[in-house]
């Protein structure tokens, strides 16, 4: 008789758990929209940094440096079930790097403006896991594309005994990324679950190149690369900026946004 009971007690328990899940899921807000700005954080850091580097180096380097960045990121998640979730990404970041330096030689002037801009966006797609089903901490798994586009403009003018020439150039070469990510996070709620939501989440990209490389491509336009190491060190300054900081490389997200 105490082995039915004990029996019918485990039974109840077991039941009656199933039920409050399968309540408490049924009940959980199941969509989330947010905008990120890390991305946002990451760009105007960039910007400032050149301005930075530009005063410091002086006029001599690099005379009348500007520079600006921004970036800005959304996301939809829906919840399938307590413990998982899914979610479409799409992520945008751009640096911008103006330059003009003159020179005088032998009565003659000659004034060289140089613009650089590397925007990359990218479209994700993530996994996330709720260990303890859908409350605040989440593992989260990614897959994506990317594009980083780099595009150079300028205009080269001489004046020499009151006559001028000018003759201007362009450069523009975009490249296409496969994306791999880890992410591990936190969806906090104010108050009961729904409403307004901060996710704070810290990871991992790696990105993988499609197609020639910068180097490559300024190689191939450009011939008297050819025959030196610059698209080489061209090459493996890109390779930073695009495993590192643009496409891949380690990820702060700061998301705002609302859960319903």
């Amino acid at each position: 008789m105490t082995r039915k009971g004990l029996l019918m007690l485990v039974l109840t328990v077991v039941a009656a758990g199933g039920v409050f899940a399968q309540t408490g899921f049924a009940s959980m807000p199941k969509n989330t929209v947010t905008v990120d700005v890390g991305p946002t954080i990451l760009g105007v850091a960039f910007g400032q940094a050149g301005n930075i580097a530009g005063n410091l180096a002086g006029d001599t380097v690099m005379p009348d440096l500007n520079s600006s960045g921004f970036g800005i990121a959304a996301q939809y998640e829906r919840q399938l079930l307590s413990q998982l979730g899914v979610a479409a990404r799409g992520a945008y970041i751009g640096l911008n790097l103006g330059t003009t330096m003159d020179s005088e030689e032998d009565g003659g002037t000659l004034r060289a403006t140089v613009d650089l801009g590397l925007k990359a966006i990218s479209v994700e797609g993530h996994v996330r896991f709720y260990p303890f089903a859908g409350r605040t901490f989440f593992l989260g798994g990614m897959l994506g594309y990317g594009n980083l586009a780099l595009n150079v403009s300028g205009n080269i003018t001489g004046t020499y005994q009151g006559e001028s020439e000018s003759e201007s150039f362009s450069f523009n070469a975009p490249r296409n990324y496969a994306k791999l990510g880890a992410r591990l996070g936190w969806r906090i709620d104010f108050g009961r679950p729904g409403g307004f939501v901060f996710e704070p989440s810290f990871g991992y990209d790696h990105a993988i190149g499609l197609g020639e490389t910068f180097g490559k491509r300024l190689q191939d336009d450009i011939g008297d690369l050819s025959d030196s190491d610059i698209a080489s060190v061209l090459d493996d300054a890109f390779k930073i900026l695009e495993n590192y900081v643009f496409v891949g490389g380690p990820r702060l997200t700061l998301s705002f946004g609302w859960r319903f």
